[in-house]
C-alpha cells in the first residue's frame, strides 16, 4: 500500500475501542473523562495559592509566595476533568519508504487513527499537527471534542503527494511549534522515524517535556538500518537522485553504522528526558506494536 487508505483509517475507531490510550489510568470518579495522567506527574492541574493548613503536604508549599508573605503558602491543585490529546504525525519523504508490508507513512497513519479514535472515544479533546512535505510544510488542527480536528487529518495524511514541497517543516521546527501552541498538560504523541533529529532537538523537546507529557512513536522498516544487496539502485529525495551501489560491503556497513547511531542518540534522548518510546514496524501489524508498547508504560507509571 502505496498511501494510507482513508476508510481503513476510518474503520480502526472499532479497534481503537480495546486500545486503552491511558493504560492503568485511574479514573476520577466525579470526572466526564478525565484521568490521571499514566506518564507523569499527579495528573492534576493548578488551581490556586493559599495559606499553609495543618495537615497539607508540604511538597506542595509555593516556596515564593511564602518568601514575599513571611507566611507558608501552599499551591492548590484540581483534579484534570479531561485531557488534551495532541498527534504529531511526519509527512516528510523518509516516511515514504518501506521495503516489507507497508510504508512508514501507512504505519504512521494508522497509528494516528487508533490513538485519536481512542482518544475521542474517552472524551478527550484531540488535535493533530501534520508536518513535512505538504503545502506550508506545516498543518495544525486545533484541538476539539468533536472528530473534526481527526477526521481532517486522516483525510490530508491519505492524499497522495503530488509535487514537491522543498519548504517542508523540520521536526526541530515542528517540536518548537508544538511548545508554543499546545496546552499545558497535553498529551503529546509524536509519530516518526526520527531520522532527520538535529543536535537542536533535545533542547526544544525539553522544552515541551517541561509543559507536557510527551511519547515517541518511531516507525521502522527493516531496510532503515540494513539495506540488502540489490546491485544499483536510484534513490530520490526532494528532486534530488542519488546512485547507491548495495552490492558494496563498505557501503552497507556504512549504512548500518549511521543508523545505529542515529539509533543510539534518540535513545540517549529518551533516557535524558524520561520519555516514553513506543517502537512500530512496517511488517508489523500497527496495533500489536502499539497496544503492548501503551501497556508497558502505564505500568511503569502506576
Amino acid at each position: 500500500m502505496l498511501y494510507p487508505d482513508f476508510n481503513e483509517l476510518v474503520r480502526l475507531g472499532q479497534t481503537a475501542q480495546r486500545l486503552h490510550l491511558a493504560a492503568g489510568r485511574k479514573t476520577l470518579a466525579t470526572a466526564s473523562g478525565g484521568y490521571v495522567s499514566p506518564f507523569r506527574g499527579r495528573g492534576m492541574e493548578f488551581h490556586e495559592v493559599r495559606e499553609y493548613r495543618n495537615g497539607d503536604d508540604i511538597r506542595n508549599i509555593d516556596w515564593r509566595v511564602t518568601a514575599r508573605t513571611n507566611r507558608p503558602h501552599l499551591k492548590v491543585f484540581t483534579e484534570e476533568r479531561e485531557r488534551t490529546v495532541i498527534l504529531c504525525i511526519d509527512a516528510n519523504a523518509t516516511m515514504r519508504f518501506g521495503t516489507r508490508g507497508t510504508f512508514k507513512s501507512v504505519q504512521a497513519a494508522r497509528a494516528a487513527a487508533l490513538l485519536g479514535w481512542q482518544a475521542n472515544g474517552g472524551n478527550d479533546r484531540v488535535g493533530c499537527l501534520v508536518f513535512g512535505d505538504i503545502p506550508d510544510g506545516l498543518q495544525y488542527f486545533a484541538p476539539t471534542r468533536s472528530r473534526r480536528a481527526l477526521w481532517q487529518t486522516l483525510k490530508l495524511l491519505s492524499r497522495p503527494v503530488t509535487g514537491e514541497h522543498p519548504a517542508g517543516a523540520s521536526l526541530d521546527d515542528t517540536v518548537k511549534h508544538l511548545d508554543r501552541t499546545v496546552p499545558t498538560g497535553a498529551l503529546v504523541f509524536i509519530i516518526s522515524d526520527f531520522l532527520n533529529m538535529s543536535s537542536a532537538f533535545e533542547k526544544t523537546l525539553s522544552s515541551l517535556r517541561r509543559r507536557c507529557d510527551v511519547l515517541l512513536v518511531s516507525v521502522n522498516d527493516p531496510a532503515d538500518g540494513d539495506i540488502p544487496p540489490m546491485e544499483t539502485v536510484i534513490f530520490s529525495d526532494q528532486g534530488r537522485q542519488r546512485v547507491v551501489n548495495t552490492d558494496s560491503a563498505s557501503g552497507r556497513k556504512a549504512y548500518k553504522e549511521s543508523w545505529l547511531k542515529n539509533r543510539d542518540l534518540l535513545e540517549e534522548i529518551r533516557k535524558r528526558q524520561s520519555i516514553g518510546l513506543i517502537q512500530l514496524h512496517t511488517n508489523h501489524d500497527v496495533y500489536a506494536d502499539l497496544l503492548p508498547g501503551l501497556r508497558r508504560l502505564g505500568k511503569s507509571a502506576t
